[in-house]
């Protein structure tokens, strides 16, 4: 159980660190200073963002239905995870994600947000409640923004029946 519970923590670190990452500073972003950058962010603009995009990392995506449905999947091999939830915005420009992450033989619950400033059309972004702020879409935008991470459409389902009829169902 121990060995589980270990390999669901590096899972969901490697979600964590997928989903954002710091500024570079050869990226000409730089490290935002620790108090909020501009001004928050419309949860009508984050939404817009998100709503019915898929999230490409690394090792995995996440989906953002239109509904409010949340489903990804990361990892390979043993590592392989899935997840199925729900996703919001608020009206302090958060993207929450409420989710339950499937592995073999365990399950877990896990909330994620992230925080959205505004300085025109540049866009910050931060994970709470510890993260950095980087910037996240850069006007005008750059081939590694982390906003262009984001594609139109569910990319995953194919990939994530696959994976949940080998893992069973998230219960």
């Amino acid at each position: 159980m121990i060995k589980y519970k270990v390999r669901l923590a590096a899972v969901l670190l490697a979600f964590c660190l997928a989903s954002c990452r710091s500024g570079d500073s050869d990226s000409g972003a730089g490290d935002i200073a620790s108090s909020d950058p501009a001004k928050v962010a419309s949860a009508a603009d984050v939404r817009a963002i998100y709503m019915d995009k898929t999230w490409v990392w690394q090792d995995g995506a996440g989906y953002f239905a239109e509904s409010g449905h949340f489903t990804a999947w990361s990892g390979t091999g043993e590592k392989t995870t899935y997840a199925n939830g729900l996703w919001w915005v608020d009206d302090k420009g958060q993207l929450c994600i409420d989710a339950k992450w499937r592995m073999t033989n365990v399950a877990k619950a896990n909330i994620t947000c992230f925080d959205h400033r505004r300085d025109g059309n540049v866009w910050y972004q931060k994970k709470v409640p510890s993260g950095s702020w980087y910037v996240f879409k850069s006007d005008p935008g750059k081939p590694d923004d982390e906003s262009e991470k984001l594609k139109r459409g569910d990319l995953i389902e194919a990939k994530l029946r696959t994976i949940e009829a080998k893992l069973g169902p998230n219960s």
